[in-house]
């Protein structure tokens, strides 16, 4: 005896729901993506996904540039290279930030929801940007002490992979 097709009921919206199993589940969703025509919703989602990645692989690459930068400006001494621990500890920044953030946020977003966090990781990850960006140094604060700080609250929002 054939298994009988699972009792699909979807809302106004055409989302599946009621369905258990989450194979079955993510089986019918797919399916819907495959028999939907192509329209703006299949370029806003390529653009979407395609902009995440750039950003994510964007502002861990260009540090070398970053770092390149401040030694010649503020290490004119050394010929343009900055102090190695001061170079490491920028470049590494980032990635210690991603891990507090993916515990810290991945508990949170169990609490909250999802969707949710993934609108605060990316408010995070922007105002971190806006940081760096307008970053300068004074006699009270070390410029690599500020740009330490704001990749790490960037490391922090850059856990949107958990949502």
């Amino acid at each position: 005896m054939a298994n009988p097709e699972p009792v699909v009921l979807k809302t106004s919206e055409g989302d599946v729901v009621h369905i258990l199993d989450p194979n079955e589940r993510r089986r019918l969703a797919l399916a819907q993506i495959d028999e939907a025509p192509f329209g703006w919703y299949h370029v806003r989602a390529c653009i979407v996904a395609g902009v995440g990645f750039f950003t994510d692989a964007y502002d861990l690459f260009v540090v070398s540039l970053l770092t390149i930068m401040l030694g010649i400006v503020f290490w004119p001494q050394a010929k343009g290279k900055m102090p190695t621990s001061a170079d490491t500890a920028i470049k590494v920044s980032t990635s210690a930030g991603t891990v507090i953030g993916q515990v810290g946020f991945g508990a949170l977003a169990d609490w909250v929801g999802r969707k949710r966090m993934y609108g605060i990781e990316l408010i995070v990850m922007i105002v971190a940007t806006l940081g760096q960006a307008l970053s300068s140094a004074s006699p009270a604060e070390s410029i690599v002490g500020l740009i330490i700080f704001w990749r790490v609250v960037m490391g922090v929002g850059k856990t949107y992979k958990s949502s």
